[in-house]
């Protein structure tokens, strides 16, 4: 007889990703849990990243991560598929297939868009909420630009080449925003005049970025505005077909691409539910975070419909309540599991931030009644600070290397946090010859020693020759090339040696060197390693 008790986790987004992980150490060393994690997709997705994909500022790849390799030598066992409903009262998630049975279930299937019963807004938009959305547009832009070049009737080539975000929430400043940039190079690639493209952001309130202080909100338009982007608010949508939008008594605009970012409500699993919800679809619950109908059902991240204690409004829909809620839930599961006492839950949230293109940002940070408005490199700064941290949590150091990598050194058109001082876009053969000469100068300043040859300048010398481990073998000329300088061993030329070591440490023995064929099999033999795999310690 099974007497396991069985932890299901319903959605691999922030909050369940995060409660997955922390259950796993909790229950570590005990057999009689098992973990399950479900999921419709088998990777996560960094939703809060999609529109870097739209514009081609980050590969697609960048903002997903395989569920099976974040749980790597873990006790959670990742399962694809889609739950289409839950039976409460005999504890049983139910697929089209197949049927899963749980003591516990943590519901972390968080949000999707919501249309307000607006006539042709579902049928009629663009989405920009998972993966699939943001690649799909990207594509799409890309089509509107390739066909927009052929067309010769005005009208149809002014749709094609005007576009439309609904919604002046963070998500829809952020696209449009990045298509601010992304439109100038759309225009050099395909030769189209940047006066006749047009971007629009819309909302019915009458600001954009409510959230925000009007300091900041000024200069979010400030930016917006330099990028040629037009901000109509106050406009109620009251229709959208396939061609344009309507602005209720502001008119309407003639478009083939309108996107969808007014906002969210429960996922559509949440609507087949006989759960007490509120909110557009989120469960409500009590304070350690249970379902107020099932004491065994936790709900994390934007399911959540709960108000803190002195509080006026629910906790909110962003990522730093997933976070705050998933270890919280995790804690209480375990204190259930192992009767001890269960805890309440009191977050504290330190802002939130908005990017507007590669290089500008607006946030605000801090804690209750004390928060700073930040703009421009420090806000860019904290958020990839803080999606640094998160990478760190979920899929360790690998994957943060790998976020840098995609947001600093091969960002297209320099639209970087730094623009493009650190891009790694040019071809390492340029550095061959200087790689050589460097080489040549250690082999021979160690055989021409008149104490002797070096050993260790003869190694190098050959290593750099090779262009085999280049960048480690330039990180040691540079050491040994300073040691012989405050021996007083060597000439002025010690500046050659170290400022050349620091222009080969990037890798230039990818190119024409032995680094091309030896380090992509040392990577693969590394990756298979256990306890690399465990620790998230493996190399992309």
């Amino acid at each position: 007889m099974n007497n396991k008790k069985k932890i299901v986790l319903l959605g691999g987004g922030y909050g369940g990703l995060l409660t997955a992980k922390k259950l796993a150490n909790k229950f570590k060393n005990d057999n009689d849990v098992e973990i399950t994690l479900i999921d419709k997709n088998p990777y996560h997705t960094m939703r809060t990243e999609l529109h870097e994909v739209v514009a081609e500022r980050v590969a697609e790849e960048s903002i997903k991560i395989d569920l099976k390799k974040i749980f790597a030598g873990r006790k959670v066992n990742v399962v694809l598929d889609h739950i289409k409903n839950i039976d409460f009262d005999n504890n049983v998630l139910k697929s089209d297939n197949k049927e899963y049975d749980y003591d516990y279930l943590v519901v972390g299937t968080g949000s999707k868009p919501t249309f307000f019963g607006i006539p042709g807004a579902e049928e009629y938009t663009k989405k920009l909420w998972e993966y699939d959305d943001a690649v799909n547009l990207k594509a799409h832009i890309l089509h509107m630009f390739r066909e927009a070049i052929k067309e010769t009737d005005k009208e149809k080539r002014r749709k094609m080449l005007t576009f439309v975000v609904v919604g002046g929430g963070f998500t829809g400043i952020e696209l449009v925003g990045e298509l601010g940039e992304y439109k100038e190079r759309l225009c050099k690639k395909f030769c189209i005049d940047k006066e006749e493209v047009k971007l629009y952001v819309v909302d019915a309130m009458p600001k954009i970025l409510p959230i925000l202080s009007d300091n900041l909100i000024k200069k979010a338009e400030k930016r917006l505005k330099k990028l040629e982007v037009e901000i109509i608010t106050g406009a109620k949508i009251t229709e959208v077909s396939k061609e344009s939008v309507t602005l209720g008594d502001k008119g309407s605009i003639q478009s083939n691409t309108i996107v969808w970012a007014a906002g969210v409500e429960g996922s559509e699993l949440m609507g087949n539910l006989e759960v007490q919800q509120n909110g557009r679809k989120r469960i409500v619950t009590n304070d350690k975070l249970q379902s107020v109908d099932h004491e065994n059902v936790y709900v994390v991240g934007d399911n959540i419909f709960y108000i803190v204690e002195g509080q006026e409004r629910p906790v909110p829909q962003m990522v730093e309540n997933a976070e705050h809620s998933a270890p919280l839930v995790a804690k209480n599961i375990y204190a259930d599991i192992k009767g001890k006492e269960k805890k309440s839950y009191k977050p504290t949230f330190h802002g939130c931030m908005v990017c507007i293109g590669g290089q500008y940002g607006v946030a605000t940070v801090g804690f209750p009644g004390k928060m700073v408005g930040v703009t421009g490199f420090m806000a860019m700064f904290i958020k990839h600070f803080i999606n640094v941290v998160y990478f760190l949590q979920v899929a360790g150091i690998s994957k943060c290397c790998s976020y840098v990598s995609h947001e600093i050194f091969h960002v297209k058109d320099n639209r970087s946090l730094i623009g493009g001082h650190l891009n790694k876009s040019y071809l390492n053969t340029w550095l061959v010859p200087l790689r050589i000469f460097i080489g040549h100068q250690w082999l021979q300043q160690g055989l021409n020693n008149p104490a002797g040859m070096e050993i260790g300048q003869v190694i190098i010398g050959l290593l750099l020759i090779c262009g085999l481990f280049t960048s480690v073998s330039a990180v040691t000329s540079i050491v040994m090339a300073i040691m012989l300088c405050v021996s007083g061993g060597f000439s002025s030329e010690i500046l050659w040696y170290v400022m050349s070591g620091v222009a080969l440490m990037g890798g230039a023995g990818k190119s024409l060197g032995l680094d091309y064929y030896v380090l992509p099999r040392l990577k693969k033999a590394w990756n298979k390693i256990g306890f690399v795999k465990k620790n998230y310690l493996t190399i992309d």
